[in-house]
């Protein structure tokens, strides 16, 4: 630490303000910012977080947190949970799964959103005559609550590590918190995506079965792809289970490799992926694995940023840090996802009713 630069810092004596602005877009109660220290501080005097280091005396990569309370100026002290929450944030946005399903992502003010509705029956197209009137459908509006969660969790960080454990080695390793962190957000919305959002069952997820029980093949796969196609939807992805992905991986169209080419080519104009991304998650049911369209399933709605804040407890020499964060998910169309039941014969459960495709292929004559 260089004290000679703590003591002539031009930054030092606005640190508190800085973080106190940050905290205040983050709990704003009706547009909530997930900002972090680092862009506020480019943002407000353009400047990077090395550069703020340096001009507070400090090196990450040799001074540890204790250093920080070491500094001539006690404003530095609200750099800690800062410091904390960046290291959480980036384990936040390591390889999740639900930042590939989400349609869209919405900052909200309270647990109640207004959404949109289609209803399916209302758009068969119908045959129009000369100077007659088009007919119309209907696109109606509906309010529905959401289960918004907070998540959160405290970690106790001993003197000793905040004493001898460089910042830049300790943000390291508190990167994993947020990745523990990222696994309740994955999870939280497999829950969603399976049973919906509603406490009724409304906004469950499809469920069908399979040709033969026990035996899953490529063909029932086709049959959930081929059905999402003609409705409209396009599977990005595949959510289940280790033993369920390896069955999967383990069809022949997936591990075989076949020298040469058909002499015909049928080229299928439905648009059937090419190509799928598998997710493997504990949360999904041993037997079931789950067909998302990441374009229409799902979106994520977030009340509270993460939020991180931290206390010096002199009397077992720890820093208690407490991290949470408060979100949820919202169905957007009940159909942009299938989940597919091994144990389940398809001719007993197979596509609801509202998946039925083919009266929407059929023009009407009036």
């Amino acid at each position: 630490m260089n004290l000679s630069k703590a003591k002539n810092s031009v930054y030092a004596k606005s640190i508190k303000e800085v973080v106190q602005a940050c905290d205040s877009m983050r709990k704003n109660t009706e547009n909530p910012v997930d900002v972090s220290l680092s862009e506020f501080v480019q943002s407000r005097w353009g400047i990077s977080m090395e550069t703020l280091y340096e001009d507070l005396g400090l090196n990450a990569s040799i001074d540890s947190i204790s250093n920080i309370f070491t500094l001539p100026d006690e404003s530095n002290r609200w750099l800690i949970p800062e410091i904390i929450r960046d290291a959480l944030r980036l384990g936040l946005r390591k390889n999740p799964i639900w930042a590939d399903m989400i349609a869209a992502e919405q900052s909200i003010a309270n647990p109640s959103v207004v959404i949109p509705h289609l209803n399916m029956s209302d758009a068969t197209p119908r045959y129009v005559g000369e100077g007659e009137t088009i007919s119309k459908g209907a696109i109606s509006f509906g309010q529905k609550s959401l289960k918004i969660r907070k998540m959160g969790r405290g970690i106790r960080i001993p003197y000793e590590v905040a004493q001898y454990v460089s910042i830049n080695v300790m943000s390291t390793f508190l990167q994993d918190f947020g990745v523990k962190l990222n696994h309740g957000i994955d999870a939280l919305m497999i829950d969603v995506l399976i049973n919906g959002e509603q406490e009724d069952g409304s906004e469950s997820a499809p469920l069908v079965g399979i040709g033969t029980i026990g035996a899953f093949s490529y063909r029932d796969l086709l049959k959930v792809w081929i059905r999402m196609a003609r409705i409209g939807r396009t599977p990005f992805g595949i959510i289940g289970g280790e033993e369920a992905a390896i069955d999967t991986l383990f069809l022949d169209e997936f591990k075989r490799r076949d020298a040469g080419t058909t002499e015909k080519t049928l080229n299928v104009r439905t648009p059937i992926p090419q190509t799928s991304a598998y997710y493997i998650h504990g949360s999904m049911p041993a037997d079931q694995q789950m067909l998302v369209d990441r374009t229409s399933a799902i979106i994520k709605y977030n009340a509270q940023p993460l939020l991180v804040e931290s206390e010096k407890i002199v009397s077992n020499q720890t820093i208690e840090t407490y991290a949470s964060l408060t979100t949820g998910f919202g169905i957007l169309y009940r159909d942009a996802r299938v989940v597919m039941d091994s144990s389940l014969a398809f001719a007993s459960v197979g596509f609801p009713a509202y998946m039925d495709v083919d009266p929407l292929e059929q023009v009407e004559i009036v």
